[in-house]
């Protein structure tokens, strides 16, 4: 068998792809970008007992000064749209009103699954809102803005997704379980 066919043989494109969440926020703050951890990274790092997450969610400032800086970012990090294709579709930075338009973006990055989540539900002012409610937490070098625990449980209130309803219902016991 020919030396390409064997390294294809050996991949498994249907595995989720790692998440190095420590790179990923390095370049994210190493560019200033501001934002705040939202979603399954932020139960962790709050030492919540919930299940292992695949992507980093977030919500950025939607200001343009911020907004160029993510877009620098995206080259950094090869960011592509996620689609059915396990590489994502790539998407043009400029002009950033393309992309900033959207409430939501799944990204596939060279260090894993990325989510702008500019307009979560349960958030009325997005950024400004969840800032004001975060706390900076350290992740190895970095300090990271990240969601408090009560407001991590009203955005999950707000969706009303099946597996929100479960990762509520392990903080409930969690809570049980420290009192």
């Amino acid at each position: 068998m020919p030396k390409s066919e064997s390294v294809f043989a050996s991949l498994d494109l249907a595995a989720e792809p790692q998440l190095r969440l420590t790179e990923l926020i390095a370049a994210l703050t190493h560019n200033a970008v501001d934002f705040v951890v939202i979603g399954g990274v932020a139960a962790q790092l709050h030492q919540l007992p919930m299940p292992a997450t695949v992507d980093l969610d977030i919500t950025p400032s939607r200001t343009p000064e911020n907004l160029k800086r993510l877009a620098k970012v995206f080259d950094e990090i090869d960011a592509a749209l996620a689609t059915a294709s396990e590489y994502g579709t790539w998407f043009p930075r400029h002009p950033i009103s393309n992309w900033a338009q959207y409430d939501t973006l799944h990204l596939v990055t060279k260090f894993g699954l990325l989510d702008l989540v500019f307009s979560p539900e349960g958030s009325e002012d997005g950024f400004n809102e969840l800032i004001r409610e975060s706390q900076k937490i350290q992740l190895g070098k970095q300090s990271v803005r990240v969601i408090s625990i009560d407001t991590w449980e009203r955005l999950k209130l707000a969706t009303k997704r099946d597996k929100d309803i479960f990762h509520l219902l392990l903080l409930a016991r969690h809570r049980e379980q420290i009192i």
